[in-house]
């Protein structure tokens, strides 16, 4: 049973070991580190300034970004004659229209993902008022939201009844 017990096997002191503690390690100095600049150059070998600070270089054919240490074109150019083989030696107007493009998808994107403010509130008012009546909250989604768009479309319009379609009362959201 000794052999599965942890002993602490401190030789005695005996006075000829050095009372100087043992060297600390060196910790991270952030003011050491060299920040690297996006340059309009790197445009020639596929990336693109992102929006974020410290700027730092996105590939406009993959998207990906690349890390302020990583911002040299010897590493730019292994990603894309690397990831990218079939663009190597295009020229700088064939990645401003890919930049171009890439800009323009992202805002597309981001357009269609968002919900508007007045959609979401209503939403935690209906979910309020179903949460309220103690009933399922699947409701919102099979019978509240039908019967919107339905007396939208006779009252008013269609334009106001795709307006109530934008409300999110999935059963996800509720």
């Amino acid at each position: 049973m000794d052999r599965f017990l942890i002993r602490n096997n401190k030789k005695p002191n005996d006075g000829t070991q050095n009372s100087e503690p043992a060297p600390k390690k060196k910790k991270y100095d952030e003011s050491s580190v060299k920040v690297r600049r996006y340059l309009s150059e790197y445009l020639g070998l596929g990336y693109s300034a992102t929006k974020s600070d410290p700027v730092n270089a996105q590939c406009v054919l993959c998207g990906q970004v690349l890390a302020n240490s990583s911002m040299k074109p010897a590493h730019m150019n292994r990603h894309l004659s690397t990831v990218h083989p079939s663009h190597v030696g295009k020229p700088i107007e064939f990645f401003k229209r890919k930049q171009e493009a890439f800009a323009s998808n992202c805002l597309e994107i981001a357009k269609v993902a968002s919900v508007s403010s007045k959609a979401l509130r209503a939403s935690y008012a209906v979910s309020y008022l179903v949460a309220k009546q103690k009933k399922p909250h699947t409701i919102a989604e099979c019978l509240i939201l039908p019967a919107l768009v339905k007396v939208s479309e006779i009252m008013f319009d269609t334009k106001t009844a795709t307006a109530f379609q934008s409300i999110p009362v999935s059963n996800n959201n509720i």
